[in-house]
């Protein structure tokens, strides 16, 4: 029983190739081509009954597509349909932020994000664009849990006595016993 295989070939020509041209010739396969100068790599759609003859079909296929040029193969991989459109449903893009994300995610402003970007152990920015920098949310969320307990406020006496309402009556009293200028 023949079944639907998603076949990828990678290798380099003897010569340069038009991976525009290569991708026409191989539209009946359901193509994607990358390619610069001698480099290919050209993914198609055969049905074949097993992986190996699922191979011999679209490296047949490759070769007449670039003929008359020849290909040094260096990679070939194949996978049924199914798994290939299961890999495709996965995001393989990695998940950044910005400054307004990491100010979201440690409940403070974008200026003191930018301030802790400085702070020795703070994870480098993976990209620079034109609009800023952007890091990995996993190793910043670290980042934040691991300094959380750095930032908590440093209790004081008053406060744990008597709390907010005794500190500012102590400062009034501080301040009328002050001499006056």
């Amino acid at each position: 029983m023949k079944q639907g295989w998603s076949v990828t070939i990678e290798g380099r020509a003897d010569r340069p190739l038009d991976p525009e041209e290569v991708l026409e010739r191989l539209q009946p396969h359901h193509p994607s081509v990358q390619g610069a100068g001698a480099n290919l790599a050209a993914t198609v759609t055969v049905d074949a009954p097993g992986p190996l003859q699922a191979i011999e079909m679209a490296h047949e296929v490759v070769m007449a597509a670039i003929k008359p040029a020849r290909l040094a193969i260096e990679a070939v991989e194949a996978k049924t349909e199914e798994r290939q459109d299961r890999e495709l449903e996965q995001s393989n893009v990695p998940d950044l932020v910005g400054l307004a994300d990491i100010a979201l995610m440690a409940g403070t402003t974008r200026q003191r994000v930018f301030q802790m970007t400085a702070n020795r152990g703070f994870p480098e920015s993976i990209l620079q664009l034109a609009a800023g920098r952007l890091w990995s949310r996993p190793a910043v969320a670290r980042y934040l849990e691991e300094t959380a307990d750095r930032r908590r406020p440093i209790k004081t006496l008053t406060s744990q006595v008597g709390g907010p309402t005794m500190a500012a009556g102590l400062r009034s009293k501080l301040r009328a016993a002050a001499p006056r200028r």
